[in-house]
Formats: C-alpha cells, sequence, structure tokens
C-alpha cells in the first residue's frame, strides 16, 4: 500500500507549495518532506489537467527509495556508541562507502514519470464529453493499475481500487487445463437396467423349472432308447 501511495497519489499543480517561512535549501541539505496547502491557489482548468503532457499534476507523497525507505539511511555509518574503546580494539579495514540512494523530490511533476515498456505511465481524460460544464478531469496510473485521481475545480481525490500488483507486460498466464477425456462408449454391459418385480421374478423361476424338467425328460428318454437298442 505504500509503494502504490508513494507512486499514485497526485494533486494539482499549485495546490500545494513549500513553506515560504523556511529557509531556502542549501546545497548538500535534505530533501523537503513537507509542504502546506497553497491558499493562493487558482483551479486548474479541466482541460489543462486532461493535457497529455501531464504537466499540471504533481507527486504529494514521498518517493520510497529501493532500499525501502523514505530517507536514505548509511548502513555502515558509526553509532557514537561504537567509538568507545576504540584504541584498545584492533584496527578494522572500514568498509567502501555506498553510493547514497537519490530519488524525486516532492511535488514533482508527473510527466517526469518514467514510461513503461513505451507506454506513458499515466492516462488523462475527461469524465464525460456530454455535459462538459459538468465533466471531471480523470488521471489513471499504468503503473499501477487500479489508481485513479480526479478533480474538478478546488476539490481533487485520489482513489485505488486494485489487486496490489504492478503492470507487467509479460504477465505470468497458467497452462490451460489438458482436453476432457471421451466418455467411455455406451453397451449393454455397462447399461443399467430397472430391478424386476416379484411377478416377472416369480415367472422366471417357473420357465427356468420348466425348462429344466423338459431337459431331464429328454435325457431319460435317450437312455431308454439307448437299453432297447442293447
Amino acid at each position: 500500500i505504500s509503494r502504490i501511495s508513494a507512486g499514485t497519489q497526485v494533486s494539482p499543480l499549485g495546490f500545494f507549495q513549500f513553506d515560504e517561512e523556511e529557509e531556502e535549501q542549501e546545497e548538500g541539505e535534505e530533501a523537503r518532506d513537507t509542504y502546506v496547502e497553497n491558499p493562493d491557489y487558482e483551479p486548474v482548468p479541466v482541460r489543462d489537467l486532461t493535457d497529455p503532457s501531464l504537466a499540471n499534476w504533481v507527486h504529494h507523497v514521498q518517493h520510497i527509495l529501493p532500499q525501502g525507505r523514505c530517507t536514505w539511511f548509511n548502513p555502515v555509518q558509526k553509532q557514537e556508541d561504537e567509538f568507545e574503546d576504540e584504541e584498545d580494539e584492533e584496527e578494522k579495514e572500514e568498509p567502501d562507502e555506498p553510493e547514497p540512494e537519490v530519488g524525486p523530490p516532492l511535488l514533482t511533476p508527473v510527466s517526469e514519470d518514467v514510461e513503461i515498456d513505451g507506454m506513458p505511465p499515466w492516462t488523462a481524460k475527461v469524465s464525460s464529453h456530454l455535459v462538459p460544464q459538468y465533466a471531471i478531469a480523470v488521471v489513471r496510473s499504468n503503473l499501477w493499475p487500479g489508481s485513479v485521481a480526479f478533480c474538478h475545480g478546488r476539490r481533487f481525490e485520489n482513489i485505488y481500487v486494485g489487486w496490489g500488483h504492478k503492470y507487467a507486460s509479460e504477465n505470468y498466464s497458467p497452462p490451460p487445463p489438458p482436453p476432457v477425456q471421451e466418455e467411455f462408449p455406451s453397451g449393454p454391459e455397462i447399461t443399467e437396467i430397472d430391478d424386476p418385480t416379484v411377478e416377472e421374478e416369480a415367472a422366471l423361476k417357473a420357465a427356468k423349472e420348466e425348462h429344466l424338467g423338459e431337459a431331464e425328460e429328454m435325457e431319460d428318454v435317450e437312455d431308454e432308447d439307448e437299453d432297447d437298442d442293447e
């Protein structure tokens, strides 16, 4: 959420300003991290807010450095406690001083954002062309899909409705499932039949007994014929 807010929280140019009472920033001094609302702000027309140059929108949240912080921290800088009893310890080779990480300062125009694989980082449009007198300016982040800012007059707001994933030109697509197997061919050996009724079972039993009786009679006749031949 912090990364999304740092990259997509924007406001119209001139709505915020640095405090004039503060001393001018000297060379080598840390970048400013505070600002105040401009009481003399003149609303930017919707036409200018939707200009493709995006020069009338600025970031008003501090940039998050690759270190994961808004203000760079030197990991090899010694603390005061580490200097105590240093004379008694053996001399150790000091590590190389890392190069400080620097990000864009506050109120940097959106137009300076880096492109995404040849695509502009932001898309600006008017909410409606049918009723231009009531239309508002809308900018959408292409880096964080789902992040939108809108403005009309002195009122503006930032919203985000997304999955928390940054845009990637080569998104992962899972492999499709294998084709559905064909059904087993239907035949009498696997076809279900209705259970016979009591009457049907009794008739089948009687037919089997009748057939068995006829077979026994045929055997007896064959035996008698063989005895006569002898």
